[in-house]
C-alpha cells in the first residue's frame, strides 16, 4: 500500500529528475570525447561503450540527425562516422558535467561508470554463451541499468554518497535507503528515464528489475531473459570488485559453471584494463578546447543556419506584410548564407497576380507577375539555382529560388524552405483572416451532397465514421503539429529568457496534447487487433501507475494498491489494458476538486472463476444516472471546459471490450464512483 507522504516525497524527486533533458557527464569523459573527435574517432566509440551518460547523449544526437537506431544491431563505430565532426564537437563541448572539484559533491562517478561498463561487458559474454538473450540488447541493458543512480548523483549528490556508504554495495539495502530518503528508488527512476530517453522497453524493464529478487521468480515478463542476464552480470562484477565468492547461478540462466569461470576470467582482465585507463590523467581545459574547435564550428553550416534563424527573428516586423517578410528573408539568405541571389514568389489569394521579392546582395526589389517565370527568365543561372516550394502540409503557399556560388554552399535548401514557410504562413493568415488549421477544418466539413449524414446511424457505423474522421485528422494534423513542436523545441534551445522558454514549453506540451487526442480518438473508434499474451496483473497495474505518475508530474497523487501482487496471470494485450485502466484512474483522480485522489485499486479472484476482478474506487463528485448513461460516449464530460477531453471512459470501454473484458460502473453524486473490471485468467491446462 502506498502512503500519501511517500507519494509527496517521490513526486518531488521524480519531478526534479524529469527535468533532465540529458544526463550530466563526467568531465574526464568530456576530455576523452573531445580528444577522440579531434584525433581518433575509434577511441570515441570505445568510450561510448563504457560511459552510459555519454552514450545517451550520442544516441540523442543520432536521433537529431535522423540516423536510424536499432538497438539489437547498434554499432557505435558506424553511427559515429555518420555524424559530422562539427556536430560532435559542438555537442560534447556544451554538455553539463558533474562538479567533481566541489568537496561536497565528491561522487564516485568514475567508479559507477566503470561498474556499468563491466556489467555490460559481462552481459554480452553471458548472452553469447547461453543464446537465451540478444547480445546487443543485453550489452545496452547492462550499460544503462543504473542511469537512475547517475541522475540521483546529479541532483542529490550528498544524499547519494551517504546512502552508498551505508548500503556498502548491497542492492537491497540501497533500494531501502533510497525509498526512505527520496520516496523513490533508482531502479524505478532508471525505468522512467529510459522511457523518457526512448530506450527500448527491454532495456527499461531490465533497469527496473535486475537488482530485485522479483526477477528470479518472474516468467511472463517480456524480455525476462535479458533481465536475468543482466542480473547475473551484475552479481559477477560485484563478486570481483568486492573480493567475495562467486555468486550462485540463477536457475533460469542456462549456463555451466565452467562457462561462468571463463567469463569471470575475461571480466577480471577487462576491469583491470579499465582501472589502468581510469588512472591516466585526463585533465582537459575546456576553454582551450573551444578556442581550438570553434573555428571549425564557426565555418559550419549549422552555425550559419543558427545565425540566420536569429537574424530572422530579430529582423521581421510583426506588423509587416507577407511580401515584406519575404523580402527581408531573401536579403538575409544572401547576407548570412552567402547566396548570390534569392527570390520568393507568393501565391495570391485570388490566383491572379503573383507577388515577388528578389534580393541580390543588399539590393531588394518587389514586383507582381501574371505567372511565375523560369529560373533563366528571372535572370538566374539554371546550373547554380535551387528551386523549392514553400508548403504547409499539402498546401503550397509560394516558391523559392536560390542562386548559389557552388553546389555545397547551401546543402539544406529544404530546411530553409520549411522555416520560411512557417513564417510566411503566419503573415498570410493574418492578411486573409484565415489560418491553415481553418482550411483543414473546412476540407473535412465538405460532405457529399448526394449522401447527407444520417442521425440514426447504428453504433458500429458511428464508430466507423469517427474512425474515418480521426484517420483524416491524424494524416492532416500530425505533420503540422510535429513541425510546430519541433520548431518550438529548436527555438527553446537557444533562448535565454525564462519567460519565453516557458511559453515555448507550453507550445510543445499543447501540441503533444493535440497529437494524443487524435490518437485516443483512433484507439476508441478503431482499436488495433489485441496482441494477446500472458501477463502478471501486478506488472500491468504498475505500468498504469507509471502512466499516472508521468501525467500528474507536478502534483502529488494519492493512489493505493491492495491485493494485486497475488492475483493469477491473465491473457490480454497488456499495453491496451494498461491504457484502459490508466484512463479510469485519471477519471477517478479528476473527480476530486484537488485532482489528486484518494483512489483505491483493489484486486480479487474466486478459486473456481475464470476471471480476476480489479476495482477502482474513488470518493469524488460521482455521477447522476443521466451522466452515467453517457459516460462512455466520446467527448462527453460533465466537467468545466478545459478540465477533461471526455475520452477517458469511452477509450477504456473500447479497449477492454476489444480484449474480451467487461466493465461495469456504479456511481452516486457526491459519494464517488466504483469501476469494476473482469479480466480473463490464463488457461493453465493449455
Amino acid at each position: 500500500m502506498t502512503s500519501l507522504l511517500s507519494n509527496v516525497s517521490a513526486r518531488s524527486a521524480a519531478f526534479a529528475l524529469y527535468q533532465l533533458d540529458l544526463p550530466a557527464v563526467n568531465p574526464d569523459s568530456i576530455a576523452r570525447c573531445v580528444k577522440s573527435i579531434i584525433s581518433d574517432k575509434s577511441d570515441l566509440c570505445n568510450l561510448l561503450e563504457t560511459d552510459p551518460a555519454a552514450a545517451i547523449v550520442f544516441i540523442d544526437l543520432c536521433r537529431q540527425n535522423n540516423i536510424e537506431l536499432a538497438f539489437d544491431t547498434l554499432n557505435f563505430r558506424q553511427s559515429v562516422s555518420k555524424v559530422p565532426t562539427q556536430k560532435l564537437l559542438k555537442t560534447f563541448l556544451s554538455l553539463k558535467t558533474f562538479d567533481l572539484e566541489n568537496q561536497h559533491t565528491q561522487l564516485p562517478i568514475a567508479e559507477m561508470n566503470g561498474f556499468s561498463a563491466a556489467r555490460a561487458f559481462a552481459a554480452r559474454l553471458i548472452a553469447a554463451k547461453t543464446g537465451q538473450a540478444p547480445e546487443k540488447l543485453s550489452f545496452f541493458a547492462g550499460l544503462f541499468a543504473d542511469i537512475g543512480l547517475l541522475a540521483i548523483a546529479e541532483l542529490y549528490p550528498k544524499s547519494l554518497v551517504m546512502m552508498l556508504e551505508e548500503s556498502r554495495g548491497d542492492n537491497s539495502a540501497l533500494l531501502r535507503l533510497e525509498k526512505e530518503n527520496l520516496g523513490i528508488t533508482h531502479n524505478v527512476l532508471s525505468r522512467r528515464l529510459a522511457h523518457k530517453w526512448l530506450l527500448p522497453t527491454a532495456i527499461a524493464d531490465s533497469a527496473w528489475l535486475y537488482c530485485t529478487d522479483a526477477a528470479d521468480g518472474a516468467d511472463n515478463i517480456p524480455g525476462i531473459e535479458i533481465i536475468q542476464t543482466v542480473r547475473l552480470a551484475d552479481m559477477l562484477v560485484k563478486s570481483i570488485t568486492s573480493g567475495g565468492e562467486s555468486p550462485a547461478i540463477p536457475a533460469k540462466v542456462s549456463i555451466t559453471v565452467q562457462d561462468v569461470n571463463e567469463i569471470t576470467d575475461k571480466l577480471k582482465s577487462f576491469i583491470a584494463e579499465m582501472n589502468v585507463k581510469a588512472a591516466e590523467p585526463q585533465k582537459f581545459d575546456t576553454e582551450t578546447a573551444k578556442q581550438v574547435c570553434m573555428p571549425l564550428l564557426e565555418n559550419s553550416w549549422e552555425r550559419k543556419f543558427s545565425d540566420f534563424l536569429s537574424a530572422m527573428s530579430a529582423s521581421l516586423n510583426p506588423a509587416s506584410s507577407a511580401i515584406d517578410a519575404a523580402g527581408t528573408i531573401c536579403r538575409l539568405i544572401c547576407r548570412i548564407l552567402n547566396a548570390e541571389k534569392a527570390c520568393i514568389y507568393l501565391l495570391p489569394q485570388d490566383y491572379k497576380q503573383y507577388e515577388t521579392a528578389t534580393a541580390a546582395g543588399d539590393t531588394l526589389q518587389f514586383s507582381t507577375v501574371a505567372n511565375p517565370s523560369s529560373a533563366s527568365d528571372m535572370g538566374f543561372d539554371p546550373q547554380n539555382t535551387e528551386h523549392t516550394k514553400l508548403q504547409i502540409g499539402k498546401y503550397t503557399i509560394g516558391e523559392m529560388f536560390l542562386q548559389i556560388k557552388n553546389a555545397g554552399s547551401l546543402p539544406e535548401v529544404s530546411v530553409i524552405a520549411s522555416f520560411v514557410s512557417q513564417l510566411i504562413a503566419v503573415k498570410l493568415a493574418g492578411e486573409h483572416d484565415q489560418s491553415i488549421a481553418q482550411a483543414v477544418i473546412d476540407n473535412f466539413a465538405q460532405t457529399p451532397k448526394e449522401q447527407p449524414p444520417q442521425l440514426s446511424q447504428p453504433a458500429a457505423d458511428v464508430r466507423e465514421t469517427i474512425a474515418e474522421i480521426a484517420a483524416g485528422a491524424a494524416h492532416e494534423l500530425n505533420n503540422p503539429l510535429a513541425v510546430i513542436s519541433g520548431r518550438a523545441q529548436l527555438l527553446m534551445e537557444s533562448e535565454t529568457d525564462e519567460t519565453k522558454k516557458l511559453i515555448m514549453r507550453q507550445i510543445v506540451e499543447k501540441t503533444g496534447d493535440a497529437y494524443e487526442m487524435v490518437g485516443q480518438l483512433m484507439s476508441y473508434a478503431r482499436p488495433a487487433k489485441p496482441q494477446i499474451r500472458t501477463v502478471s496483473p501486478f506488472i500491468m497495474v504498475n505500468n498504469c501507475l507509471e502512466k499516472a505518475n508521468a501525467r500528474y508530474l507536478s502534483e502529488p497523487i494519492d493512489v493505493t494498491v491492495e491485493n494485486i501482487e497475488n492475483l493469477s496471470d491473465i491473457e490480454v494485450d497488456p499495453e491496451q489494458i494498461a491504457e484502459a485502466i490508466a484512463q479510469i484512474i485519471y477519471n477517478a483522480l479528476e473527480s476530486y476538486e484537488s485532482g489528486n485522489g484518494p483512489v483505491r485499486i483493489i484486486g480479487s479472484e474466486q478459486p473456481q472463476s475464470d476471471t480476476i476482478e480489479i476495482v477502482i474506487k474513488d470518493q469524488g463528485c460521482g455521477m447522476s444516472e443521466e451522466t452515467l448513461r453517457k459516460a462512455a460516449e466520446p467527448f462527453f464530460s460533465d466537467k468545466a471546459a478545459g478540465r477533461q477531453r471526455g475520452m477517458g471512459l469511452a477509450l477504456a470501454s473500447s479497449l477492454l471490450k476489444n480484449n474480451g473484458c467487461t466493465i461495469s460502473i456504479q456511481s452516486q453524486p457526491d459519494k464517488g464512483t466504483t469501476v469494476t473490471i473482469l479480466l480473463p485468467k490464463t488457461n493453465k491446462s493449455e
